[in-house]
């Protein structure tokens, strides 16, 4: 931020000072510069009077830089060639902020009226005064009218021996690019951060704020704030991931100061780091509590916020404002009648100097939540600036709906000071906590501004609703052989297959589509040896390399498939989902490394909307047929965070056990699940449509699938399943084409509530049926059966199903047609499980949406007659912690299909 009356040629000067010794660690220097100013004139001063005020101010930094050169350490500022001196002859990085100019003409038709472009610059000089970097500032602050920005954002890094560094100024911060973009795509180790920043409590002063932002984007800070009492400059500091190394702050005294401290040079590396926070998790599972007085309006900066007073001691408090709601826990150790505390929501566009709007690129939503002191006992005072408190918070649990990834929490004490790490904790559910073990810590500090949970959307807004697209694909085989082809023909049967995969994204994407799900095998079909399937596998990384293969393909050896998925997600900004192949070499030093050398997985990759890869998943459980592929070690769980809700993805027969796909919806809390598949149609329990609907419903997510068309192999059926509903399917064994499905979904389903899946039928007593009762053959697993004689009726059965023909031996049998139509239903069971999918299947295999209802004590029924014959009416029981243990010599998908359970049922009918 610079003063908008400093002379063009004059520009806040800033020091940084970093190690050039040390390799896994080096010792870093910020110094707040106490700067000298012009004398205030809007008429331009002699370039000697602008050379003689900037050594002035290089004077003062000159000894800060050589006294943290003694120390081994690396610096910033001014005058290019005393800056370069500077570094060279201290043997240290200088990093310092200047004035750059640039002349244009008038062919450019964005140059200025004077014929040049003055930029907001920051400059890097490594150890032997060598210019190694360059930054025009990108996101200009409201007053800075000297200067321009450039056409589009620059993402400058440079590597040291002690890690890669990016750099960006002030405002900069606030915006995704570049400052998001340097540390997620170009994977930097620190950021070096030049600054002027004016504080505005209660939530954007500097150092709470630079800090948080640290811990949250997972890198070193180093913030070299301008030191200016009188315009409220001060705050500079040295920040690692897990910690704040050393900070100052001082609206005392006029003098600057130099912090030194040692970081670790690739913070990322370190075996334990901070797990992944869904910062929306615990406060959606939450239940608004419920407040005995009615919420008011507060202005925080030009924001109105909705605000509640906290009234008592301790208590339990929500607010909201739009789709956000914050939720408190507090105890005080005494509420004094002369403080007054108040939690405090804000969901909309953040402004600034009133007008200002925080956007590039797209509109920038903001969402706050925020615990603060009123300035007085006036509750309109709410939101303005206090200095000190002397209310005592002995615990607090701060959590909002957020819906982003990008939250930074900050706790700020009485006198703008930080609390320290040992006072609070960040949860993995976003539940932001002081530890109990600290109680006593805390309390002997005046706890100030708690504002926690402040974040940016930085790129898009957070959906309540997204579009949805599955594509199902008609794959291209290659020619039956067991003998390897080439990987060039491997390659051109597949790129085959992605250009029909290409036309479906396309179109999806041209009718608004956030995300498609293309199926299993679909890139290069099935019926593989080990070694035929070869040639079609890639090496795929893990996400978290951070890596556009559209942009950069060679990085990780030839990788033509995931770059073309690639480009196809960047140039439709679509999230594409694909299944293809993954290999990884071992050795014998790895007991489990099979006798060619190599893993080979059926593997899911998630490419977003930009082109990244963002998640990579291992088939766990692999059926009969999979030979040719391995299964991982342990069961992979994979989450990915979008603006429209968190996602969670595995493939085909993993849904029928409990990891990973009950994991990721029970401990992992996805809102939408992920399904490529190569689904065949198994009448009467387990067609595509029918079971996967029903999972969608047992488990109360979405459910995205998408199949093979393979109509020889009995091989259709896929749908966009709702938790109420599905919301659109398709079943084909007719024709040969391939069908896309869209569909509207809420970003983040409401839970249903809970259903004791035995509670109804536990109390029915069981009709006597004589000897009525008789077996058959349901896919390998004998039923005890009993025939539906009457028109209505109370039976206690299995499954209500369709007979084959007029035998009771092919009670079982697949059937796909029926003509019987029920007026109404009700089935129940003594399940003993959570886990029951409740699936209703009409005639030509269709599902009946919105037709039937599922009641809390168990009870599958239909409020009004089905609008087609019924094929099958099933409550589909599986009780996971009866499967077996896998181990070397057993085959766990056998055994584990062995205690599928369907159990037995009581129903209530009416045929029409």
């Amino acid at each position: 931020m610079i003063i908008s009356y400093f002379p063009k040629y004059v520009a806040v000067l800033v020091l940084l000072v970093l190690s050039v010794s040390a390799l896994d660690t080096f010792i870093a220097a910020v110094y707040e510069h106490a700067v000298i100013l012009p004398n205030r004139t809007e008429t331009p001063v002699s370039k000697e009077e602008t050379l003689l005020l900037m050594n002035k101010n290089i004077d003062v930094l000159e000894k800060a830089i050589k006294l943290a050169a003694r120390k081994k350490e690396l610096d910033l500022n001014s005058l290019q060639e005393r800056l370069s001196c500077l570094a060279k002859n201290n043997t240290i990085y200088v990093v310092a902020n200047i004035g750059d100019k640039k002349p244009c003409n008038a062919s450019d038709p964005q140059c200025p009226p004077d014929g040049r472009y003055q930029y907001n610059t920051d400059v890097v000089f490594d150890s032997e005064g060598r210019l190694v970097a360059r930054y025009h500032k990108y996101n200009l602050f409201a007053p800075e009218i000297q200067f321009d920005f450039p056409k589009d954002p620059e993402f400058v890094t440079f590597n040291t021996p002690f890690g890669k560094f990016g750099i960006f100024t002030c405002f900069d911060i606030f915006s995704h690019e570049p400052a998001v973009v340097v540390v997620e795509e170009f994977q930097v180790d620190s950021i070096v951060y030049p600054t002027a920043w004016y504080n505005t409590l209660p939530l954007l002063s500097a150092v709470p704020f630079h800090s948080a932002w640290a811990r949250a984007m997972g890198v070193n800070l180093l913030a070299a704030n301008t030191h200016n009492t009188s315009m409220h400059m001060t705050g500079s500091g040295i920040y690692s991931p897990d910690a704040v190394k050393v900070y100052h702050y001082d609206m005392e005294t006029e003098s600057g100061q130099l912090m030194l401290s040692e970081l670790k040079s690739w913070p990322r590396r370190e075996t334990i780091s901070p797990a992944a926070v869904d910062w929306s998790a615990y406060a959606r599972a939450v239940k608004p509590f419920s407040s005995e007085q009615l919420n008011f309006p507060g202005m925080i900066y030009f924001d109105e916020f909705t605000f509640t007073e906290l009234k008592r001691n301790a208590g339990n408090y929500t607010v909201c404002q739009k789709d956000l709601c914050c939720h408190l826990t507090y105890r005080m150790s005494e509420k004094r009648t002369d403080e007054v505390y108040a939690l405090g929501a804000f969901d909309g566009l953040h402004t600034v100097e009133g007008q200002y709007y925080l956007q590039v690129e797209t509109l920038k939503l903001v969402r706050i939540c925020t615990l603060l002191k009123c300035q007085t006992t006036e509750l309109r005072t709410c939101g303005e600036p206090v200095g000190s408190v002397f209310t005592k918070f002995e615990e607090f649990s701060l959590s909002g709906t957020f819906g982003t990834s990008y939250v930074f929490p900050q706790i700020l004490l009485s006198g703008s000071q930080l609390a320290s790490e040992t006072h609070y904790k960040v949860g993995g559910l976003a539940l932001f906590f002081s530890q109990p073990l600290d109680f006593n810590m805390i309390t002997s500090q005046l706890l100030d501004y708690v504002a926690i949970l402040l974040f940016w959307v930085l790129k898009a807004s957070s959906l309540d609703t997204f579009i949805a697209a599955v594509y199902e694909h008609a794959v291209i085989f290659p020619n039956v052989t067991l003998t390897p082809v080439s990987h060039e023909e491997a390659l051109d049967l597949m790129n085959q297959n992605l250009d029909l995969l290409e036309g479906a994204i396309t179109l999806a994407a041209k009718q608004g589509a956030h995300i498609i799900v293309t199926p299993e095998d679909g890139i290069y079909s099935f019926a593989f040896s080990r070694e035929s399937i070869y040639p079609y596998l890639e090496d795929i990384p893990d996400p978290q390399v951070n890596w556009i293969p559209c942009n950069n393909p060679n990085r990780f050896g030839r990788t033509p498939v995931q770059e073309r998925l690639s480009c196809l997600a960047k140039s439709n900004s679509i999230y594409v989902v694909a299944n293809i192949g993954d290999k990884k070499p071992c050795s014998a030093s790895d007991p489990q490394c099979p006798p060619d050398g190599r893993y080979q997985y059926n593997t899911n990759v998630v490419f977003d909307s930009e082109g990244r890869l963002v998640a990579r998943y291992h088939k766990q459980n692999l059926f009969l047929t999979e030979s040719h592929f391995n299964a991982p070690k342990e069961p992979e769980v994979v989450t990915f965070n979008t603006t429209f809700g968190k996602f969670g993805i595995f493939t085909c027969f993993d849904i029928l056990f409990h990891d990973p796909a009950v994991t990721l919806v029970k401990d992992f809390h996805v809102d939408t699940i992920l399904f490529p598949t190569a689904w065949m149609n198994v009448l009467p329990h387990l067609s595509a449509i029918e079971f996967h609907s029903a999972w969608a419903v047992g488990m109360g997510v979405n459910f995205l699938a998408a199949n093979l068309h393979y109509p020889i192999k009995k091989m259709t059926g896929s749908g966009i399943y709702a938790p109420d509903s599905p919301k659109a399917f398709h079943y084909d064994m007719k024709t040969e084409e391939g069908k896309l499905l869209l569909s509207h979904l809420d970003a983040h389903p409401h839970p249903r509530a809970a259903v004791n899946w035995t509670s109804y039928a536990s109390g029915i007593e069981a009709p006597s049926v004589g000897n009525r009762e008789f077996n058959s053959t349901v896919f390998f697993d004998e039923y005890t059966f009993l025939e539906l004689k009457g028109v209505t009726g109370n039976y206690t059965i299995c499954t209500l199903l369709k007979c084959k023909t007029m035998d009771l031996h092919t009670c079982g049998d697949s059937v796909e047609t029926a003509s019987t139509r029920f007026e109404m239903f009700s089935l129940s069971g003594t399940f003993g499980t959570q886990y029951v999918f409740p699936e209703v299947l009409l005639s030509e295999v269709q599902l009946a949406p919105g037709q039937f209802q599922v009641s809390s004590d168990g009870r599958l029924f239909s409020p009004k007659p089905l609008s087609g014959p019924v094929l099958t009416v099933t409550l589909f029981g599986r009780l996971y912690e009866k499967d077996p243990v896998p181990n070397a010599s057993s085959d766990f998908t056998v055994q584990a299909l062995r205690v599928m359970l369907i159990v037995i049922t009581s129903i209530v009918y009416l045929l029409s």
